[in-house]
């Protein structure tokens, strides 16, 4: 089983203050500890295969990741982020008391975080992602306000397919054990597609590509939790045309159709952008075609799903639409 850990941008905390004035001393028993409870803000099971988030849980069988950044009331760095070698406070899900803690080494030793004396209230500013997708985008946060904001620069979606997730809790002061509830939205938008031919359809049918024409693909993701709103928002550094069949974890293609409806594509994509124009390359009986989809004319939201539901005949292909609720669009098309 996979572990969900939690990994806090670091944690030099100072909990008794003297001066030459007075001493203050701090009791064992005053201290509260700190901890997450971590949720996505979707209904379902209902994002990309690889890495996979099920449920509404980032459980303890997901191999995510979160860092997260907090500022206080003088203190704006409130957890230093070069505390550790891994950039922060790594938080591991423990399964006594069924919360993510402090910890320290592989396997994990549970460490002790606790919050501020005097009711001083801390924001919280949180991403979700895999290690591998850290790795390879590096979030960075405010460097004088870590709690104010993250950015991914230069993120190549196309390239790097990854599942990145984003949370905010201002003005938190300890409540039962100290424990913050954070819920995750998706930064991207999904695109799915699957396809079948008609029972009737004999002929021997393939999709060599799915190519959407002008996608913008590449650019800077920054999550704002600087004035009252949280937002979320991308500056577009590049757009081009891409081939969806040949995106990182996809192998089937050409795909042959039969009579089941099969997923053969999953992507995630920049938001918010207007749907652009999609084409699909088949080939039948020998002869190869470009069909472009009828799309509706719509954009591309942050944390909605659109699946497109492909139904190939020899008279006809059909696409109609759907919306349900990452959020999810479905787009159902006859072709033929």
């Amino acid at each position: 089983m996979k572990t969900v850990h939690l990994f806090c941008a670091g944690a030099a905390l100072v909990l008794a203050a003297a001066s030459c004035a007075k001493t203050e001393t701090i009791h064992e028993d005053n201290r509260v500890e700190m901890s997450f409870k971590a949720v996505s803000s979707v209904s379902s099971a209902a994002t990309k295969a690889d890495p996979e988030l099920t449920g509404v849980s980032l459980g303890t069988d997901n191999d995510y990741v979160i860092y997260a950044a907090a500022s206080a009331a003088g203190s704006p760095k409130y957890f230093d982020p070069s505390a550790t070698s891994y950039g922060g406070q790594l938080f591991a899900y423990f399964t006594d008391g069924a919360k993510w803690f402090p910890a320290s080494g592989a396997p994990y030793t549970k460490q002790h975080i606790y919050w501020p004396f005097g009711g001083v209230k801390v924001d919280f500013l949180c991403y979700a992602l895999t290690p591998d997708a850290k790795t390879a985008l590096s979030p960075s946060f405010h460097d004088e306000t870590h709690a104010r904001e993250f950015k991914v620069t230069n993120w190549n979606t196309y390239a790097n397919q990854y599942d990145v997730l984003y949370a905010v809790k201002n003005d938190c002061v300890p409540g039962v054990d100290g424990n913050v509830p954070l819920t995750f939205k998706h930064a991207q938008a999904l695109i799915t597609f699957t396809a079948k031919k008609s029972a009737t359809t004999t002929v021997d049918l393939t999709i060599n590509k799915i190519t959407i024409k002008d996608l913008d693909y590449e650019g800077t993701l920054t999550v704002d939790n600087y004035r009252a709103n949280l937002s979320a928002s991308w500056t577009i550094s590049a757009h081009g045309d891409k081939d969806l069949s040949a995106a990182e974890g996809i192998s089937d293609f050409p795909y042959t159709l039969n009579s089941s409806a099969t997923q053969i594509t999953t992507n995630l994509l920049v938001p918010e952008q207007g749907a652009k124009k999609i084409v699909i390359n088949y080939s039948m009986g020998g002869k190869t075609f470009d069909y472009d989809l009828n799309i509706p004319r719509t954009t591309w939201e942050m944390g909605k799903k659109y699946i497109f539901n492909l139904e190939f005949s020899a008279a006809e292909i059909t696409l109609s639409p759907v919306v349900e609720d990452w959020t999810e669009v479905v787009d159902n098309e006859q072709i033929g």
